[in-house]
């Protein structure tokens, strides 16, 4: 486990995790899912076998914490607008999808054009199990 895996999560929530992430990276289009800590650090998923990571590690350490602190800035607004259940950013090459579950966020890289709406509910319903109590 490399340093970025660090969590006050156990080895076999962890384990958990991973499984989680392998079984969303099935769905067809799906180039990423991670699930971030509270900290922006990226503790289990990463990219589709066949897949070439984007950028180099530092980036992605940096576009974790970036989308953490994005997230964070935007449940400042829960008690007017409600909770985030989802952002979704379309870029030209991917969609980015961040959720929030409980302390944690997953991640989703997609390619633009699928169904996110269908790939996010199957994604709450996988992670909320694991992640529900932490």
């Amino acid at each position: 486990m490399t340093d970025t895996k660090k969590s006050i999560l156990q080895s076999s929530q962890l384990s958990a995790l991973e499984d989680d992430c392998d079984l969303i990276l099935k769905n067809n289009g799906v180039k990423f899912v991670g699930v971030i800590n509270y900290l922006g650090n990226l503790i289990a998923g990463g990219f589709k076998k066949g897949v070439t990571p984007i950028g180099n590690e530092n980036t992605r350490k940096m576009m974790y914490m970036q989308l953490k602190l994005d997230l964070s800035m935007r449940q400042d607004y829960d008690e007017l607008f409600g909770p985030v259940d989802y952002v979704v950013s379309k870029r030209g090459k991917i969609t980015k999808i961040s959720m929030p579950v409980n302390k944690h966020m997953i991640i989703l890289i997609i390619k633009n054009g699928m169904n996110y709406e269908s790939i996010i509910k199957k994604t709450l319903t996988v992670f909320k199990s694991s992640l529900g109590s932490f």
